[in-house]
């Protein structure tokens, strides 16, 4: 019986054009059924039954790497909202949301929980490019409502990079 997870190569040929052959010829896979195969099945079984496990969890694995990769963000996607409501008569409150609140909910969400002059604050964390954070006085209207919850993909973008050449220090 030949194992499946061996590399077929030519005698006299490494298989890697005179060089080692990675692996030791093996499947580059092998070692990592085994290495999962005898954690699983622990060290007393069988060389069939680590391999045979060790492929199940491999194959179970498999479409857990295809969820995982079609689950990653952007690097300008929101991945938590945070509200930050501060005054002086109810002081500093905060929650964080998985979902972005949309404007209309942020103003009933301030109608609640907001005295008039109180600061509302929204940030926006994202995957990779940090947090934006827009800040507005209550009571305020629909259009500001719009700006502290909109996205900040690309938005600030150019801002950002021409604040940042005309910055102090920048030879220009």
């Amino acid at each position: 019986m030949r194992d499946e997870h061996e590399h077929t190569v030519a005698q006299g040929d490494d298989g890697n054009g005179g060089h080692d052959a990675p692996f030791g010829g093996e499947c580059p896979v092998r070692w990592l059924v085994d290495d999962i195969g005898r954690f699983l099945a622990g060290d007393e079984a069988s060389p069939a039954e680590v391999g045979s496990v060790g492929r199940q969890a491999l194959g179970r694995a498999s479409s857990e790497v295809h969820d995982l990769l079609h689950s990653a963000y952007s690097a300008d996607e929101v991945v938590a909202t945070e509200l930050r409501f501060a005054g002086p008569e109810r002081g500093f409150r905060r929650t964080v949301f998985a979902l972005p609140p949309t404007p209309v909910a942020l103003m009933l969400l301030a109608m609640r929980m907001c005295d008039v002059g109180d600061d509302v604050a929204v940030l926006q964390h994202t995957a990779a490019r940090g947090t934006t954070t827009r800040r507005g006085r209550w009571p305020f209207g629909m259009a500001e409502a719009e700006h502290l919850t909109r996205p900040p993909a690309g938005e600030d973008d150019l801002a950002a990079t021409l604040a940042d050449l005309a910055s102090p220090g920048d030879a220009g």
